[in-house]
């Protein structure tokens, strides 16, 4: 390359390798590194900007010289240092490292020896710019060539030297950003280094992570515990070299070892399952057996490179060692042995081991058999069903299995066999085989089938079902009663299994259990169970032998079902015995107790042990009088007849109480009597309630019979009557004993049940009716009620008809007289209103007559005329107010508007407006309350209360007004009151204010017409209404008016 001028760096001269220009440059010795001479520590004080001593403070330039040495060996990037004309003064070991090159070869050097000729030329641009802004620190990407010919990419943080003002040359620091070494950092770094290390070391693991080329990337500590290697050391180092130097002394076969781990890297295989013995080089190491595994990295950080696992497995190899030896030891056992066949077999089933019994036996050598699949020795149709298979399976499976049935010899004879196979397994649970066991059992099976031909006929004369199995559960034998309650024929059943030909069975677990623990502990089991599949219930006994089970077993349906019977029948006389309502005694024929329950010993002052034993009549329940009735009512039931009694007895602490019970036989099958049971209960309360009852009826009958002017009955739920009494009955044609007894449909005629039914039925569900109704030429009206008992229950029903004929008489004059009146206020009505309208007209005339005399002869008049005539005119106007006020009052029934809902509060305010100058020229206060919304007519109401509100201001006396207004609920209205602290009403004059054209005072005292007070009262009749007063003279009056209220209307 090219060497490139530049003013920075100098023209290099003749090309990179020329160092013509370089007589001054010094080689560094290996030892000094970096440093070469103090000029150089001095050097590098001389940036831009820098004070001398700023680092080190005022420490002398030997010591600062050292601390920089320190401090450079310590970092662990790259620093160089340059001349002004770009030449290498000084490289540190990172840089001899990372480029390949020795610290000879760069010094002196120019720096585009190891960068191309672009990044150089950036660099010295970069750099006269640093200078031009007087900023000493560049930071570059380059891209360093090595002394393969490789290209490293680096980080450089070039630093300017400059001695006043002058460029004297520059120091660097550089980072290696290559791969291989971002992988190094990454799996150093602390979070990487922990999150491997802390599962490799718990899982005391040696490992080793390999590059691409082969180089150690990362060791961890195990594997300084297992090598004596510091792994410091390790990290970059070739693997082959480590194996071939030192490595592989560490194991007791180095050439085996180093072949069998370099051929797998050039081969590109896995290595699995090699197993090494380590030596220990010293007394600090230990002799130890690993398993080393090592295999490619497909992917990630480190793909192409390799993965090496070192495994401890000492104590397994010592174990290995210890089971050898007892093998060795068993096998000599084992050979000594010729009454078995004792052999060895691997995990797949071949031969491995063969001892005298075996060749005895089976008629094989050992070098025969050896190697061969032990299924060699089954028959044809044992190895077409897989039966040698299923055996090593169910082996591996419980542990072992026993077998037996026939065997091929090598001559091709057969022989019957009892085989055993077990599976071996190692300490951690490898397993390593089997271990098969067999013996000829010929000769014992020939005796077998000859006692099994003498089984055969004896089982045949074995009256209950009888069935035997195989030890895999084939039926080998059925009687005649099996396959009847099997409802499968003999030939069908025979060779079958069990669960084949009955599938459901498995899922029975008590069934299942009960064959395989007999099987298993040759011990007899049984069972008894409901099978749905052949509808009856099963008792079954079944007893193992070698070579199966013999199961009895027997229909048992009819036994279980007595036993449910006599099971129910047991519990309802343990649930009666125990009831503490009920006193119950268990006694022998005789009489003599056998069990007292417990409520019944309450009764008395005795214990249980004290009347076991005794006669019945004679224990302490009964009195002498009564002792002679419990005699006979025993001997009657001892005859088998059932014995209902009643009786008065006496507690010990004299409190009397009623029984009531009987005395009840048991029999057995054949009617004998066996027993006898008591049972009775305390009807002491039952009967107090009888007689308050009865004495309630008499009661009540007496009621009933002095019922004035009525007639009263009592029903049942059938509609019977009970009772029939009262004083009404003098005027009906039956008697009360007609009554008592029937159906009310028997007892009255059709009309008159018919209007009764529905208020009977009424009263029985709980309801209360009326009915009115004719019978006997007599007007009746009929309550039914229901009568219920303490529980709320309705028990039966009563009526009470009373006679209304009289009362109904009078009614309807009264509506006729009712209506007479309303018809003759009506015509009063139209008449006051005809004569008030026709009055008006000639009071018009008088008065306008008046008022022309007035005018027109005023001057002509003397003072008499004058006011002769005012009296006349003041007459007429009266009259006139008169007529107008009688025709308001006659029109409010007929003028008035609906009733609606109509806010007082509105009402009010109107009245306060036309009431304003009156209320200003008297100076009246008002005190109002909210008001509420009422049913009303709105202008009727206005009347109302301008009336009320007018009159409180006329009448305050001479004091200003004080008046107020205000509301109170009362149920379904509301009460309105207008209070004033005026002159008072006397009470004798309170009832005179509300009549028409009543007044209590002179006209010059008060005007009016004497017709508000009527009109207000008038108004509020038609609303359903009421107005009073309250007052004394002096202290006031209180008007209060009632309206009905608006449902929940609020003020």
């Amino acid at each position: 390359m090219a060497a490139v001028a530049s003013p920075v760096f100098g023209n290099p001269g003749g090309g990179v390798h020329d160092r013509t220009d370089a007589a001054s440059v010094q080689v560094v010795p290996a030892g000094e590194s970096f440093f070469r001479t103090n000029d150089y520590y001095r050097s590098m004080s001389t940036r831009a900007g820098a004070n001398d001593g700023a680092f080190w403070g005022d420490a002398d330039d030997d010591v600062a010289l050292d601390r920089y040495r320190t401090l450079v060996n310590t970092i662990d990037d790259g620093i160089y240092q340059l001349d002004a004309d770009g030449r290498f003064v000084a490289v540190n070991d990172v840089i001899v490292e990372a480029t390949g090159y020795s610290r000879d070869d760069l010094l002196g050097e120019h720096v585009s020896f190891v960068v191309d000729d672009a990044d150089a030329g950036r660099i010295e641009r970069e750099l006269a710019n640093r200078i031009d802004a007087n900023d000493d620190v560049a930071t570059f990407e380059l891209a360093v060539r090595t002394a393969d010919g490789e290209t490293i990419p680096f980080e450089a943080r070039i630093n300017l030297l400059m001695e006043d003002g002058e460029f004297r040359g520059s120091i660097g620091v550089a980072r290696d950003r290559s791969e291989k070494r971002y992988r190094r950092e990454t799996l150093a770094s602390a979070a990487s280094y922990e999150s491997i290390t802390s599962i490799i070391d718990n899982a005391d693991i040696g490992v080793m992570v390999l590059d691409e080329s082969f180089e150690i990337e990362w060791a961890d500590a195990t594997i300084e515990q297992y090598f004596g290697l510091d792994r410091s050391a390790l990290i970059g180092r070739s693997h082959r070299e480590v194996v071939d130097d030192t490595l592989k002394n560490r194991f007791d076969d180095p050439e085996s070892f180093a072949e069998t781990v370099l051929s797998a890297y050039d081969d590109d295989r896995d290595v699995d399952r090699f197993e090494c013995h380590v030596v220990a080089p010293s007394s600090d190491l230990e002799d130890r057996w690993v398993k080393y595994q090592s295999k490619p990295i497909e992917s990630g950080t480190f793909a192409g490179g390799r993965v090496e696992l070192y495994y401890d497995i000492t104590d397994q190899k010592q174990s290995e060692d210890a089971l050898q030896e007892s093998e060795e030891e068993f096998q000599s056992l084992v050979d000594a042995v010729e009454e078995y066949a004792i052999f060895r077999l691997d995990t797949t089933g071949r031969v491995t081991s063969w001892n005298r019994g075996a060749r005895k036996i089976k008629g094989y050598d050992r070098e025969e058999i050896v190697g061969d699949h032990f299924s060699r020795f089954y028959t044809d149709d044992d190895r077409a069903a897989n039966v040698p298979e299923r055996n090593l399976e169910r082996a591996l499976e419980n542990g072992s299995t026993e077998d037996e049935g026939w065997r091929v010899r090598e001559d091709g004879t057969r022989f019957w066999a009892n085989v055993t196979i077990t599976a071996v397994r190692d300490d951690d649970g490898t397993h390593r085989g089997y271990l098969k066991v067999t013996r000829d059992m010929t000769d014992r099976r020939a005796r077998e089938q000859e006692l099994e031909t003498e089984l055969q006929r004896i089982l045949g004369r074995i009256s209950d079902a009888f069935y035997a199995v195989d030890d895999e559960f084939r039926l080998t034998h059925v009687n005649e009663r099996a396959a009847e309650l099997l409802q499968r024929p003999e030939e069908e059943l025979l060779g079958e299994v069990v669960w084949d030909v009955f599938p459901d069975l498995r899922e029975l677990e008590t069934v299942w259990d009960a064959f395989h623990t007999a099987l298993k502990t040759q011990e007899p089991t049984s069972y008894e169970l409901y099978y749905d599949t052949l509808d009856f219930h099963v008792e079954a006994n079944l007893y193992p032998s070698e070579t199966g089970i013999s199961v009895y077993f027997r229909d048992v349906t009819e036994r279980r079902e007595r036993e449910r019977e006599l099971e129910q029948t047991e519990r309802r006389f343990e649930a009666i015995f125990e009831d503490p309502n009920i006193l119950v005694g268990l006694l022998e024929p005789d009489g003599t107790v056998l069990d007292i329950n417990q409520t019944a010993m309450e009764y008395i002052d005795a214990d249980l042990e004290d009347v076991v034993g005794d006669q019945f009549c004679k224990t302490p329940w009964w009195s002498e009088g009564v002792q002679p009735d419990v005699r006979r009512w025993t001997e009657r039931a001892a005859a088998g007849e059932y014995v209902n009694f009643e009786t008065d007895l006496t507690r010990p602490d004299g409190e009397r109480y009623t029984l009531n019970g009987v005395f009840r036989p048991v029999t057995n099958d054949d009617g004998e009597v066996v027993s006898l049971i008591v049972s009775d209960r305390d009807v002491t309360e039952r009967k107090k309630r009888e007689r308050e009852l009865e004495e309630s009826e008499q009661r009540y009958r007496t009621l009933a019979e002095h019922f004035p002017n009525g007639i009263v009955t009592l029903f049942d739920h059938d509609l019977e009557y009970t009772l029939a009494a009262g004083q009404g009955f003098d005027k009906i044609p039956p008697e009360p004993a007609d009554i008592e007894g029937k159906c009310f449909t028997d007892a009255w005629p059709t009309e008159t049940s018919d209007a009764l039914e529905p208020a009977l039925h009424d009263a029985l569900e709980g309801e209360e009716r009326s009915v009115e109704l004719e019978y006997a030429g007599r007007e009746w009206v009929l309550y039914s009620v229901p009568i219920t008992d303490n529980r709320g229950d309705v028990f039966a029903g009563v009526t009470m008809a009373h006679d209304i004929t009289e009362r109904k008489e009078y009614q309807r004059k009264l509506e006729e007289t009712i209506d007479r009146l309303e018809e003759s206020n009506k015509r009063l009505e139209q008449f006051a209103y005809a004569a008030s309208h026709d009055l008006q007209e000639p009071l018009r005339m008088v008065s306008s007559y008046l008022r022309l005399i007035e005018s027109r002869y005023a001057d002509a008049l003397d003072a008499d005329g004058e006011e002769f005539l005012s009296f006349a005119v003041e007459g007429a106007d009266r009259m006139r107010r008169m007529i107008e006020g009688l025709l308001t009052y006659s029109r409010v029934e007929t003028q008035g508007e609906p009733l609606e809902p109509v806010d007082l509060d509105s009402v009010l305010e109107g009245v306060l407006a036309d009431l304003q100058l009156q209320i200003e020229e008297t100076n009246a206060e008002l005190a109002v309350e909210d008001l509420p919304r009422v049913e009303g007519d709105a202008d009727q109401l206005r009347q109302v209360f301008q009336n009320l509100l007018a009159n409180a201001i006329e009448y305050s006396g001479d004091e200003p007004p004080r008046i107020a207004v205000d509301a109170e609920r009362r149920g379904d209205q509301w009460v309105i009151s207008v209070r004033d602290e005026g002159i008072g009403i006397d009470p004798d004059d309170q009832g005179r204010v509300f009549e028409v054209f009543q007044r209590l005072h002179s006209r010059e005292e008060h005007p009016g017409t004497g017709i508000g007070l009527a009109l207000c009262q008038r108004i509020l009749e038609r609303h359903g209404g009421d107005i009073w007063v309250e007052s004394e003279p002096g202290e006031g009056a209180t008007f209060s008016l009632t309206l009905p209220a608006v449902g929940e209307s609020a003020r």
